[in-house]
């Protein structure tokens, strides 16, 4: 008896990526499946395409529209029926043979209570941007959570398949966090289970105006209650220390993007938000120095020589 995976879509907006999201899954060599697209509030013809599908195991569910992406994917976890949860975003694609894979390997590694396959970043036009930071072969399994935390494994939304007893067993979304829902997810996953890999590029992330950035202070402010939740609960000296050296880089790297930027206000506030976990770390010194003496050192003197 083969496995019934949910695959939760949330979406709003998403018209026409939806539509080719939604094929990706009507390919899928993997027919024993369910798709729950839960649309939260969308004003385009998201709802008019999701009332055409006449597969009966489609089910639309529709919300007003919340801003909050945790709770519309926990929408779709109350209504899903299956042993197996897939999660995909609307924007995203699956290379057909994605869900078989990942079941067959599920199947082969009972210790395992969750799947990741590789991926690669995308245009509209479904062209690879190779910098973008795909990662085509996933090299992490096992027991994966502190390569999650410092970066060596990644684990994008649409690339995993969980089972619903571990999912279950360590809680669904946090709908108090407005984004990285999904890092945190991961990392309560990476702590209760191993996790096996599909190797290749089976998940495709588009890149398009629609996904644009999140405000970097927002997303820093979420990453360090991510990171926070690890350290109070870390079992280990090394855990606890390898979530403080990523929390100070995931800061680092902000403030050197927002100084690149030329947004030096944001960059002091990042260095407010990031001072009480900075200690006497050279690098944080120099970046701090660096955002409140570059902005002065770059102003153009007055008098006949400025231009010169």
């Amino acid at each position: 008896m083969s496995i019934l995976v949910s695959i939760v879509i949330p979406t709003y907006n998403r018209d026409p990526l939806l539509r080719a999201t939604a094929d990706s899954v009507f390919a899928q060599s993997y027919r024993d499946w369910e798709l729950l697209v839960i649309d939260h509030g969308s004003t385009d013809g998201s709802r008019r395409y999701l009332e055409t599908l006449g597969d009966p195991r489609v089910r639309s569910l529709f919300l007003e529209h919340s801003g909050t992406v945790a709770r519309v994917r926990n929408v779709g976890l109350l209504a899903a029926r299956g042993s197996c949860i897939a999660f995909l975003d609307s924007d995203d694609l699956w290379h057909r043979d994605k869900l078989a894979l990942q079941v067959a390997a599920l199947e082969e590694h009972p210790e395992c209570g969750w799947s990741y396959t590789g991926l690669a970043v995308v245009d509209e036009r479904g062209l690879e941007i190779p910098s973008a930071g795909g990662c085509p072969e996933p090299s992490q399994r096992g027991w994966i959570l502190e390569a999650l935390i410092n970066g060596s494994a990644v684990a994008a939304t649409s690339a995993v398949v969980v089972r619903r007893t571990l999912l279950d067993t360590v809680g669904w979304f946090d709908e108090s966090l407005p984004i990285c829902e999904e890092i945190d997810l991961f990392t309560r996953l990476a702590e209760a289970s191993q996790v096996t890999v599909v190797p290749g590029a089976l998940t495709l992330c588009r890149r398009h105006p629609g996904n644009g950035p999140w405000p970097r202070l927002e997303i820093l402010a979420c990453r360090n209650r991510v990171y926070d939740r690890l350290i109070a609960g870390a079992s280990s000296r090394r855990l606890r220390r390898v979530c403080r050296r990523s929390k100070r880089q995931f800061s680092l790297a902000h403030l050197r993007s927002l100084r690149v930027a030329g947004l030096y206000g944001e960059a002091r506030r990042v260095l407010a938000m990031s001072f009480p976990y900075a200690g006497w770390r050279p690098a944080w010194w120099i970046g701090c120095l660096k955002t409140w003496l570059r902005p002065w050192l770059r102003r153009p003197t007055s008098g006949p020589t400025a231009g010169r």
